[in-house]
């Protein structure tokens, strides 16, 4: 565990729109992203009653805020807010607490359990902030929400309503990732091949992966990459809504989009799934070194390719479907932010919380290529004007970014943390083959079955 107390330096907008290449992490950081779900402690198999977040006025006293964080060390646009942060409320001083991403979700919880005074803590998702409300470690801000006439919850296009659990709300979303297709323009204009586009088929996502797949051994080029996450699969009917993560009933709406994914794979279309484990490949790199035409990801990676990539054009389009659902829906993941029960001063947590979560945040976040919860026009144009100072990044991004509806990949449920388990053990045995694609769908349908019950 690293602490690092943050000195006050405030960077203008201005500075951070011109210093676009130092305001990424570097690395899937994204605390959206479905991979870095991990398998919490045991939480209680009941909720806790929920604890209000007591409604004061901060004192304006000198305080330290004590916030929870993964990967802050190598992740710019963390730093430039929470020093924008202290610009703005001088008399706060913020520790940040920083653990691994990959061991994130684990330590929070252990750490809460032994009543770690933590102000401010950032999850990496629905499950893990699921686990906490479980045990009674984060604050209800209901009575905050409701004090504070500066918050509109229509600025967050629907999230906070998916944020509450049992009518109780305990985070304010800090990012939104859209899940998209990413596309290498330079490699389907060699091809002669046309773009992909808002609307496609699965079928017709197949066909233009097999066009796209060319080369033999180490010269090869895959059509389209499947990362290894079970969301890589249950994002395509997720979007459309027939897929519910938490609901049973919906799991047969996996069967047509795994038969056509192992399809894929069978033809060499794309990598193999065990290969990709065993190796520990990264997306990230088989994208940036043209190994792959097109990839279904979140839009942190909007970032990391704005940061990385410079030696060719790529673009994004939504994600196929077949339900002939074209850019309406955005299907991702959400990072909450709530207050911790233990901590020492809930009034400036709030203050944190309502700042990294609001506009001037969100414009921070926005000049950075990441995609926050706060939309308004003013964060769409930002998205728009990346490609003046990337060249490579595509125009038009905001479409993309805030769709008629945005869609939270893992709704917040008791359960969460349980059923993402038994998700990503039957994704695996059906992408490994070790059952047929209806086999382990009827078993991730009786083990969720088994757990609700």
């Amino acid at each position: 565990m690293k602490k690092r107390r943050l000195a006050a330096g405030f960077m203008a907008a201005a500075m951070v729109i011109g210093t676009l290449a130092g305001c990424g992490g570097g690395s899937s950081s994204g605390g959206s992203s479905s991979g870095d779900s991990t398998t919490a402690a045991p939480a209680e198999t009941t909720t806790a009653a929920p604890v209000q977040a007591e409604v004061k006025e901060a004192t304006g006293e000198d305080v330290t805020l004590k916030v929870a964080l993964w990967d802050y060390s190598n992740t710019e646009y963390y730093k430039t807010m929470i020093n924008a942060f202290q610009e703005k409320y001088p008399n706060i001083t913020v520790e940040v607490v920083e653990f691994t991403a990959d061991e994130y979700d684990n330590v929070v919880v252990t750490q809460l359990s032994g009543k770690q005074d933590f102000d401010v803590v950032f999850t990496k998702g629905t499950p893990a902030l699921s686990a906490l409300i479980k045990q009674g470690h984060i604050y209800a801000l209901d009575d905050l929400l409701a004090a504070d006439p500066d918050f509109d919850p229509e600025k967050y296009s629907g999230l906070v309503d998916q944020l509450s659990l049992d009518g109780h709300t305990y985070a304010l979303p800090f990012r939104y990732d859209n899940n998209l297709i990413f596309y290498n323009k330079d490699l389907f204009d060699a091809a002669g091949v046309p773009y992909p586009e808002d609307g496609m088929t699965m079928a017709e996502y197949h066909e233009l992966a097999s066009k796209m797949t060319s080369g033999e051994g180490n010269d090869k080029v895959y059509g389209t990459h499947v990362h290894t996450w079970p969301s890589n699969v249950y994002q395509y009917p997720n979007r459309t809504e027939k897929f519910v993560f938490c609901d049973p009933t919906t799991y047969e709406s996996l069967i047509p989009y795994y038969n056509e994914i192992i399809a894929m794979q069978d033809e060499g279309v794309v990598q193999d799934y065990g290969a990709l484990k065993s190796s520990n490949i990264h997306y990230s790199g088989v994208f940036y070194n043209q190994q792959v035409a097109m990839l279904q990801i979140g839009t942190w990676y909007i970032n990391m390719l704005c940061e990385n990539v410079k030696d060719f054009n790529w673009g994004v389009c939504a994600m196929p479907n077949d339900d002939g659902m074209a850019n309406e829906n955005s299907i991702g993941g959400v990072t909450p932010v709530s207050i911790g029960a233990y901590a020492k001063h809930p009034a400036e947590a709030w203050q944190f919380i309502s700042y990294v979560c609001g506009e001037e945040s969100a414009k921070v976040l926005a000049s950075c290529g990441i995609v926050p919860g706060y939309s308004s026009e003013a964060v769409g144009e930002i998205f728009d004007g990346l490609h003046d100072t990337y060249p490579n990044a595509p125009e038009g991004l905001s479409k993309y970014l805030s769709c008629e509806k945005n869609v939270m990949e893992q709704p917040m449920h008791a359960q969460n943390k349980e059923i993402d388990t038994i998700m990503q053990e039957q994704h695996s045995a059906i992408m490994t083959k070790s059952v047929s694609v209806e086999e382990g769908v009827q078993q991730l349908i009786d083990r969720v079955n088994e757990i609700l019950e």
